[in-house]
């Protein structure tokens, strides 16, 4: 099966983000290559309030990814965002190849 890129939304926490953002970082990154994932783009988004408490947080810093991995794994890293204490949501699209 081949590699599909994929855009990648995830709200992290923020007090861990501000206490140590390069180990928040590598563990979104890791994560992504754990799976045999290629890590294209890994960038900070933004900081801001939710919109309703997620996990009883009022912000959450925004990262965005793109990423190429296969398909079949995908489902087995999204299970594993959920897990990393980290990232409190994830947001997984395929990107289009136009």
């Amino acid at each position: 099966m081949s590699a599909n890129v994929y855009e990648c939304m995830h709200i992290l926490d923020s007090n861990r983000y501000a206490r140590d953002p390069s180990g928040v970082q590598e563990s979104v990154d890791s994560t992504v290559t754990k799976f045999d994932g290629e890590i294209l783009v890994s960038r900070l988004w933004n900081e801001q309030k939710l919109a309703y408490l997620v996990d009883g947080h009022r912000k959450g810093t925004y990262w965005l990814s793109y990423i190429r991995v296969e398909g079949s794994r995908l489902v087995e890293m999204e299970r594993a965002f959920q897990l990393n204490e980290n990232v409190l949501r994830t947001l997984t699209l395929r990107l289009d190849e136009r």
